[in-house]
């Protein structure tokens, strides 16, 4: 669609010209074609390179995430195993007495989750950018009706 008016504006500068050159008065379709193709112009190169930014970074983009969320799955999961490893001996031979029970509500939480919990948000912010990538990469197929490029 873009190359069209880029041609009707081409043309319409070309009959400005030949009207000119045989002696009438064709200054104004001279204007208007040369306005006209710069602006298309402009259109089309941006249009080109958002297209094209999207399409050859995408695929890389996403395959990065991906490794990034299972590297922190890997740092992620002996944490965990030994987490529940060390819950389950503790509260193995635990019997339950007032006194007990009283210094284990008295006893500060520790906050050793707060990395796992980072690490989540790691994989929860990338996932969200990875479905960002792959629905922009899905939006590409707008483009064809106005620069005539396949997928």
């Amino acid at each position: 669609m873009l190359y069209i008016l880029m041609g009707i504006f081409v043309l319409i500068f070309v009959i400005g010209i030949i009207t000119v050159c045989s002696g009438n008065d064709g200054d104004s379709l001279i204007a208007i074609g040369g306005i006209g193709s710069v602006i298309f112009l402009i259109i089309w190169l941006i249009t080109i390179g958002r297209y094209n930014s999207t399409k050859s970074t995408a695929d890389k983009q996403i395959v990065v995430l991906e490794e990034r969320n299972e590297l922190v799955i890997k740092q992620i999961e002996p944490l965990v195993d030994k987490y529940l490893d060390y819950e389950g001996s503790t509260y193995k031979d635990l019997k339950l007495e007032a006194n007990i029970i009283v210094s284990m509500a008295n006893y500060p939480q520790l906050k050793g989750d707060e990395f796992i919990q980072s690490q989540i948000k790691i994989i929860l912010d990338n996932q969200k950018e990875i479905t960002n990538l792959k629905l922009s990469k899905a939006k590409l197929n707008a483009y064809k009706f106005w620069i005539f490029v396949g997928e």
